[in-house]
């Protein structure tokens, strides 16, 4: 008899290909304007660490027969499993909700558009995925979009290192990001795709552990409050569960190039959201930075795949 919860996860993944990629961008721009939110509040070990333990806790009742038929395969890719959590658990979002911390959404989201474009430099670093003269262009372009985004519109403030630590650390998460996508072409394709999931949110929920505790001890205890348990909860449900399943079903049903396309919406809802909720305000280098980085992402991602649509 199968699984009413596993079956009903399973119904709300399978909506329309366009609007599943709509509703897991909007899940992960809201991911920025939550962190953003708590920021001093809630810290961002915290966050990662109980978003992590509570979609465990979510996941394991659907998963507990699969996973123990599928256990022989978990163990023998163990170490590509445990490296992919801590890329995409400790590194890309950890990294990132501290980044959070010092930096607003709007700028956050828009670094962040640039993981289009350092997907493909990566993959280009660590499997010479072949590049065209026009994709090296594109790259450069949006580095400079990134730069110019994370000076705030200010040479000097490049030349006098004056950065805002913000913005460093989510341009490195991203870059883990990157590393963490270009490794799954690696996933084992027998492996079944929650139990992937819930295989790097254990080894991500390890791995931040020891960070949970020493930020306890020697920063900001975790609140216990209603605020925590939302935050933590939320981002367990929408981020870390219901984004993967429509954004894989965008991707199945639009193919990778036309579903990351989609990604563009991450920074279009985070600016709304941010505006609107938290009271940022937009300023013209935001502008001129986004419009970089989406030249440079014309150049290497949707110029290459247009010119790689057969003639109908």
């Amino acid at each position: 008899m199968a699984n009413p919860a596993r079956t009903l996860l399973g119904s709300i993944g399978s909506v329309p290909p366009l609007l599943a990629g709509a509703l897991a961008t909007l899940c992960y721009a809201g991911s920025f304007i939550a962190v953003r939110d708590v920021a001093g509040v809630v810290p961002p070990a915290a966050i990662t660490f109980l978003r992590c333990a509570i979609a465990i806790v979510i996941l394991y009742p659907l998963c507990r027969k699969s996973l123990h038929a599928q256990w022989p395969i978990i163990r023998r890719h163990w170490k590509f499993l445990a490296l992919q959590g801590v890329l995409i658990i400790v590194c890309g979002n950890g990294i990132m909700f501290v980044g959070l911390q010092f930096t607003t959404a709007i700028n956050g989201s828009l670094i962040n558009s640039a993981e289009p474009v350092a997907i493909v430099a990566v993959a280009w670093l660590m499997f010479r995925d072949r590049l065209t003269g026009m994709q090296w262009a594109g790259v450069l372009v949006s580095l400079a979009g990134v730069v110019y985004l994370i000076a705030r519109g200010d040479p000097d403030m490049l030349f006098n290192l004056d950065l805002n630590i913000g913005d460093v650390l989510v341009f490195i998460s991203i870059i883990c990001w990157a590393v963490y996508a270009v490794l799954m072409r690696r996933v084992p394709p027998e492996l079944d795709r929650l139990n992937f999931l819930f295989a790097i949110l254990v080894a991500g929920a390890i791995a931040v552990f020891p960070f949970w505790i020493l930020e306890n001890i020697y920063y900001l205890p975790t609140p216990i409050t209603w605020t925590t348990a939302g935050v933590t909860g939320g981002l367990a449900l929408f981020a870390s569960i219901l984004a993967l399943l429509w954004w894989n079903r965008a991707v199945e049903g639009l193919g990778a190039s036309r579903a990351g396309l989609l990604m563009h919406l991450i920074p279009v809802y985070t600016v709304i959201l941010a505006v609107w909720l938290l009271n940022e305000e937009p300023f013209l280098f935001h502008a001129i930075g986004i419009g970089l980085i989406a030249i440079g992402i014309f150049l290497t991602t949707i110029l290459k795949a247009t010119s790689e649509t057969p003639d109908s």
